[in-house]
């Protein structure tokens, strides 16, 4: 596998994992879904799980433009509905617009930390290659 190729590893991975998981039976809580700051602790898995992807798939075509970052969001967000779609046909889960929601605001945000990281990088670099 040449090194451009083995850069996409962690993305892939990371895919299969939150496939993997979104797709497997949900257990009966019962109970209220504990929060924070009035957001259901689900939905802050889904968006850092979107942003934890955004990021890696941003990583894997070493981006630097808002463009480029923003293609890998819409990329993270596909991924999110087409996992949200499947789920669906699993007996104890569901489709959940909530769920799509969490994915897209935690890919965008993922995509900014990606490119707030990558300038900070860019610059240090600078910095000591001068």
């Amino acid at each position: 596998m040449d090194r451009p190729t083995r850069r996409y590893v962690p993305a892939g991975a990371f895919a299969l994992l939150l496939l993997a998981v979104s797709l497997l039976p949900a257990s009966e809580t019962g109970g209220p879904t504990p929060g924070l700051f009035g957001i259901a602790l689900d939905k802050w898995v889904h968006a850092g799980s979107y942003a934890v992807l955004t990021a890696l798939l941003s990583r894997a075509r070493d981006s630097r433009t808002v463009r480029a970052v923003a293609l890998a969001a819409v990329v993270a967000v596909g991924y999110g509905g087409g996992i949200e779609l499947l789920q669906g046909l699993v007996p104890s889960r569901g489709t959940s617009l909530a769920d799509m929601g969490a994915n897209a605001v935690g890919a965008v945000c993922g995509g900014g930390l990606w490119l707030a990281l990558a300038a900070r990088v860019d610059a240090l670099t600078e910095r000591v290659r001068a």
